[in-house]
């Protein structure tokens, strides 16, 4: 196997590997047998535990943010109905990446060995992110204009928890989605006032 494909092929392993044992757990060892490739090998190519968790984070990073967020930036639909398909694109990974959203969340709240800080950077570019779109939705009237932009991108980043949560918890699409849309709904959209109501 190519080098290339070779990483790729483990680093597909050990994100099976972080979700099953977690990521303080995970050992190459665990990597090597869920690859099928000699201890020797994950060594190779990833010498430490810290490079093992490295690039299986900065994969989910990558992810989350390339693969689910940014292909809907370029839609032209309302910022708000952006942001529920994001959300919603978020919901259906947790069937479809369920390991990828698994190494997420224990991710999200490991405020221990050193994981924190890495998060955090993953955190600050969503929040980036799901700010421009907040921003983007006051400019053209469909958010409303007097939203904090920061606060409303650390609220709507915190959905994916809740999304976490009740797919988890037995909730189906539909019961996530009429959630999401809910509160995207209810706390951004920005509504017709009375007099606009008269004139249409």
């Amino acid at each position: 196997m190519a080098p290339d494909a070779r990483r790729e092929h483990l680093l597909r392993a050990a994100i099976r590997v972080f979700a099953a044992k977690g990521i303080g757990d995970a050992r190459h060892t665990d990597l090597a047998h869920e690859a099928g490739v000699a201890v020797p090998t994950t060594f190779h190519y990833y010498p430490t535990k810290a490079d093992l968790q490295s690039a299986v984070l900065n994969q989910i990073s990558r992810f989350l943010l390339e693969d689910i967020v940014a292909p809907q930036l370029a839609s032209a639909a309302s910022a708000p109905e952006l942001i529920e398909n994001i959300l919603m694109t978020f919901c259906d990974a947790i069937d479809a990446n369920p390991d990828h959203i698994r190494v997420w969340l224990e991710w999200s709240v490991s405020i221990r060995d050193g994981l924190w800080d890495s998060y955090l950077v993953f955190y600050r570019k969503a929040l980036t992110i799901i700010g421009g779109l907040i921003a983007r939705g006051q400019a053209d009237g469909a958010i409303k204009p007097h939203i904090d932009t920061e606060d409303a991108a650390r609220v709507l980043v915190g959905l994916a928890h809740m999304i976490v949560q009740m797919k988890f918890a037995g909730s189906t699409r539909a019961q996530v989605i009429h959630t999401v849309h809910s509160l995207v709904q209810g706390y951004l959209e920005a509504h017709p006032t009375p007099s606009e109501h008269a004139n249409n």
